[in-house]
């Protein structure tokens, strides 16, 4: 559940993760288990209780399109919050394989000015997703900069120059 904080503002759409994710992502720990010999000795380990782990990492996963920003809460025993400005995002790419396509999930890369790519696998509806994003994106790039408004600074520095020359004029009147 994505918290109501400063940069939880402005909410446009929920991110929404296919559940496909989980068997994907318990997969793919078999796999690097297999290229270790430790690895080896904790498959059996891990083909009982990664499904487990795996389950509690999607229910732990939340994520939302703003006005300003690309949101994402994830992780289960260590969490992790990423908040993607969307005025740095310079590209949104959706990358397809042969095991993403058996599992029917894609791998979505953001990338940023001056920072690493972040990506999220297994976004459902990952095209429309992506194009919310760039259209906010563009929206927010193209729109007019508010003006900041009027500074108070000006109206004490104005005071202040009368209060002077009232000053050296009540100076002047008494020599």
């Amino acid at each position: 559940m994505m918290g109501s904080g400063y940069a939880d503002k402005g909410h446009i759409v929920a991110v929404e993760f296919d559940r496909k994710i989980i068997i994907y992502w318990w997969l793919m720990a078999n796999f690097g288990l297999l290229s270790t010999i430790v690895g080896i000795i904790l498959i059996p380990i891990w083909i009982l209780f990664g499904l487990i782990v795996h389950k509690k990492q999607y229910d732990n996963m939340s994520g939302a399109l703003t006005d300003r920003s690309i949101n994402m809460r994830m992780g289960w025993l260590f969490k992790k919050q990423q908040n993607i400005p969307l005025d740095k995002l310079t590209d949104v790419s959706i990358h397809e394989g042969p095991i993403l396509n058996a599992f029917g999930v894609v791998r979505m890369q953001f990338e940023t000015a001056g920072a690493a790519p972040f990506i999220l696998t297994g976004v459902k509806n990952s095209n429309q997703f992506r194009d919310l994003v760039l259209q906010q994106r563009d929206e927010l790039v193209s729109a007019p900069q508010q003006s900041v408004p009027p500074d108070d600074s000006n109206n004490v520095l104005v005071e202040i120059r009368d209060i002077l020359q009232q000053i050296s004029q009540n100076i002047s009147n008494e020599k």
